[in-house]
């Protein structure tokens, strides 16, 4: 884990972080790049960016939509590590990982992109679809340990046990609490469900757990803060606000204002 990463766990105040999670260059790059400092201004502790697939499995009708828009703007890869850098030279306190899919990495090349992340000195990355079996995800895993960056792993509900104890040995950084499977967006979180799961994490992991999935109001994140996770994580929230508020010219300030709302629950 980043020094950086450790550091931000570590505070007590707010006892339970909050990620907020936006795809990159949505809408565009210069919002994007506004709302993003918007919400770190506002209390968000650590920023997950996606950047874009037409391949994004995982993703639900609202992210999917966000992302599509970012592609159809021509938005790349390297745009979301440049919008990123400029994130980092914004505040160099903020955990930033950046989200997404291995076939991105993978025709960037894994190598060329663990050394552009180093430079700008990202915390963390986490790939959806890439199990550890993956040789490609063993060669990230590889290159990423070898500069102290994170590999940010995901753990679901029907996670068998076997499954969850080796990824909870190779994961660095927290471990991504899936709060129901499926698609995200689509749900709301169950606490019982949530609270089971957890105990189920840390019989194998001793690094931060974070919830995220089903997180769509304040109540909602306090109420899964109230389980002794270390961070909450909402993304769809956001997104869908940005989608349905796209010519507002206050935008990132509004984004800041929700941030605030949630992070004052923790």
């Amino acid at each position: 884990m980043s020094d950086r990463l450790k550091k931000i766990f570590a505070s007590q105040e707010p006892k339970t972080k909050f990620i907020a999670y936006f795809v990159g260059c949505h809408p565009t790059y210069e919002k994007s790049l506004e709302i993003i400092k918007q919400s770190i201004d506002n209390g968000a502790a650590i920023v997950e960016i996606g950047y874009s697939t037409s391949e994004a499995s995982s993703e639900g009708p609202v992210i999917k939509a966000a992302q599509d828009r970012v592609i159809a703007n021509g938005s790349s890869l390297k745009d979301v590590i440049n919008l990123a850098k400029e994130v980092r030279d914004y505040n160099n306190n903020v955990g930033i990982i950046l989200m997404g899919y291995i076939s991105n990495l993978f025709m960037f090349s894994i190598t060329n992109f663990v050394k552009e992340i180093k430079k700008i000195d990202v915390d963390g990355v986490l790939v959806v679809d890439a199990p550890h079996e993956l040789k490609e995800e063993q060669i990230l895993r590889e290159n990423l340990n070898k500069d102290n960056i994170a590999l940010i792993k995901l753990v679901a509900p029907t996670t068998p046990e076997e499954r969850l104890k080796k990824i909870c040995d190779i994961g660095t950084g927290y471990i991504y609490c899936l709060n129901y499977s499926g698609t995200t967006g689509v749900k709301s979180a169950n606490l019982n469900d949530v609270n089971n799961l957890v105990n189920k994490i840390k019989k194998f992991s001793k690094i931060p757990i974070c919830s995220g999935f089903g997180i769509k109001t304040p109540a909602d994140a306090k109420d899964i803060s109230s389980i002794n996770i270390q961070g909450v994580i909402v993304g769809t929230a956001f997104v869908d606000f940005i989608e349905k508020n796209l010519n507002d010219k206050q935008l990132p300030e509004n984004i800041g204002k929700i941030t605030k709302n949630f992070v004052k629950e923790l």
